[in-house]
């Protein structure tokens, strides 16, 4: 129950709040004898905060929902940073393979993980567990058993080139990062809500100077390997993604942005 009343004192009775309140629960109602507005049920809440972000007196009053950022004023998100910076910034990230030996401090990593948690997610439904792994012999111990279990699979384009990486003693799987983390739940409405999540992440860490990059093979051994995903991963319940993350080596610099295609596009013609 997160969002628990309201403060009489500091409401205004804007009403604004009632129309905050999604979909069809409505834990927020007007009570047309008294005229103002009443807190019905907080188990009708399903934390979306939509109400406290709204409400212009800070009236709404809440519990477990965690921090809640201050802006100045009204929050105008287009004030915060222009479409030029950000649109450089987006197009700028590029996935990184190459990492210095350098582990990035807890205080660092917690910040990208505050940037996923406001993350959206379908139904404002917040399941999303995450698993940072950054010990080097169970990363590299993961690793192995990712490269073993394709190779068994015999995978086209990958079960024969992985065989002569294993040979050579690379790593082809984690690139030798400093850290994988790994984004998993027990809810299958998941699947979506941590793509967005990660990219949440991702962007976040390229803020900060730290590189990353999806794996996608991880994440398909992970998903259909159960032993390795709770023997060796130590996970339990469904896998939705991986990446990496560490700070770029030095041979990891772009100049340019690597040119990409136009995207497909119908209905673009009936604007004017």
């Amino acid at each position: 129950m997160p969002v628990i009343g309201i403060d009489y004192e500091k409401c205004n009775n804007c009403q604004i709040c009632l129309n905050a309140c999604s979909g069809g629960m409505r834990c927020i109602k007007l009570d047309s004898e008294k005229h103002k507005i009443i807190f019905v049920d907080p188990h009708l809440c399903d934390s979306c905060g939509r109400c406290v972000g709204r409400c212009p007196s800070d009236a709404i009053l809440f519990e477990k929902m965690g921090e809640m950022p201050a802006f100045e004023g009204v929050q105008e998100p287009s004030t915060l940073v222009s479409y030029e910076s950000l649109h450089k910034f987006m197009i700028s990230k590029r996935s990184i393979r190459g990492f210095k030996n350098e582990k990035i401090p807890r205080n660092v990593m917690e910040k990208i993980l505050n940037s996923m948690k406001y993350a959206p997610t379908g139904a404002n439904v917040r399941t999303l567990k995450v698993t940072i792994i950054s010990d080097d012999d169970k990363i590299k111990k993961l690793s192995e058993a990712v490269t073993d279990a394709l190779i068994a699979s015999n995978a086209p384009g990958y079960s024969e080139a992985l065989k002569k990486v294993k040979q050579q003693g690379k790593d082809m799987i984690f690139y030798k990062a400093p850290h994988v983390m790994v984004i998993h739940s027990n809810n299958p409405g998941d699947a979506m809500n941590s793509t967005i999540g990660l990219t949440y992440g991702m962007l976040s860490a390229q803020s900060l100077g730290i590189g990353s990059c999806w794996i996608g093979l991880a994440h398909g051994v992970l998903k259909s390997n159960k032993e390795i995903r709770e023997n060796v991963a130590g996970i339990r319940g469904e896998i939705w993604g991986v990446i990496i993350l560490g700070y770029p080596h030095n041979s990891q610099k772009y100049y340019r942005v690597p040119p990409r295609p136009e995207l497909k596009i119908k209905g673009l013609e009936e604007l004017s």
